[in-house]
């Protein structure tokens, strides 16, 4: 099973009490290759670790991105986030801009699973799961 992983499991590795089942989540992919995440999630995570007083944030960030396949955001995906965001905004269940985007992304490679702490978010988006790593059986 392929997986999409969203901005939120990846923090929980980064964060000095790290979330032990999303980082044995994130260090299962790297032997199945079945990880993917979008380019707007490094883009966020960049954020952190360029704000983060750390001398190494921007490397362990860029170590734990290793296992993931990355996807770019293109003209199409940015085009689908679009539609996802103003079809939730009309029925009034807006979510982030971002969060719609990552969802696009992981649909424009045949993904509906995203790993996440954001269940509520993605949930609203239709023919998308939602799915935190313990459901999945990491503890």
């Amino acid at each position: 099973m392929r997986f999409f992983v969203d901005t939120s499991i990846f923090v929980d590795c980064l964060r000095k009490n790290v979330v032990s089942s999303s980082k044995s989540f994130i260090k299962s992919l790297q032997d199945m290759n079945t990880g993917y995440t979008s380019t707007i999630t490094v883009a966020g995570l960049s954020v952190g670790a360029h704000l983060s007083p750390r001398k190494d944030a921007l490397r362990k960030t860029l170590d734990l991105l290793t296992p993931v396949i990355l996807i770019d955001i293109d003209k199409n995906i940015a085009l689908e986030g679009g539609r996802i965001y103003s079809s939730l905004v009309k029925n009034g269940e807006e979510i982030e801009l971002n969060d719609c985007l990552i969802a696009a992304a992981a649909r424009s490679v045949g993904i509906n699973d995203i790993v996440t702490r954001n269940i509520e978010h993605f949930q609203r988006i239709e023919g998308i799961r939602a799915i935190a790593p313990e459901e999945l059986g990491f503890n």
